[in-house]
């Protein structure tokens, strides 16, 4: 009886002092957030300017750098400022249209391009390019003075002769015109020069993309 009510006294005071001892065993980890590294943040790699410029005066078949055969007129003036570009009237064949001349106030007023508009079906589109500037060129490196000879090498010529009102030579595959410059051409009708008597150094004078 004695060993029951003994046991019965001791039984709570080894539970409280099991617990009592576990409960020494918990540590509190406490954090130094001093000594804690931020996170690094990636940085954002700086665009060369010499990949923006090759891009805004790239030439490719319908495009000149971000103008586009086919675009809205509408789309073309949102895209450059009104300080860059001029409406101006032209003619083809006798017929009135509206050409959109690019300039470049900073280096001159330089004449850069011209994107000529057609209106059929009230829907106002550029429906080919003329490039005038040397600043442009394609990725064989044809550009607004370039040579008849680098043409020649760089693009297969589907036409080579009197266009609508120059003498020209013409890349259906790459939808690309080159003007070329008469001044050393043969001394007779244009009408009847062939290609081969065309001379190699004869210059690039525009570039339309149609």
């Amino acid at each position: 009886m004695r060993f029951h009510k003994f046991l019965l006294l001791f039984l709570p005071f080894s539970l409280l002092f099991s617990c009592s001892t576990d409960s020494k065993k918990v540590e509190t980890v406490k954090i130094d957030h001093s000594k804690t590294q931020p996170v690094p943040v990636p940085e954002t790699p700086a665009i060369d300017p010499k990949v923006i410029e090759a891009e805004q005066y790239s030439l490719a078949p319908g495009r000149a750098g971000k103008i586009k055969v086919n675009m809205s007129s509408d789309s073309l003036k949102k895209m450059i400022s009104a300080e860059n570009l001029k409406a101006v009237q032209r003619e083809l064949e006798g017929v009135p249209y509206t050409a959109f001349e690019l300039r470049n106030p900073k280096t001159g007023d330089n004449l850069l391009l011209l994107a000529e508009e057609s209106c059929a079906n009230d829907k106002c589109t550029i429906f080919r390019i003329r490039v005038l500037s040397p600043k442009f060129k394609t990725e064989k490196g044809i550009r607004v003075g370039s040579t008849f000879a680098e043409v020649k090498n760089a693009y297969a010529l589907s036409f080579v002769g009197l266009g609508e009102t120059d003498f020209v030579a013409v890349s259906d595959a790459n939808k690309m015109t080159f003007t070329l410059d008469i001044t050393n051409f043969p001394p007779k009708h244009l009408d009847r020069i062939s290609q081969d008597e065309i001379p190699d150094s004869t210059k690039v004078t525009s570039i339309m993309l149609f």
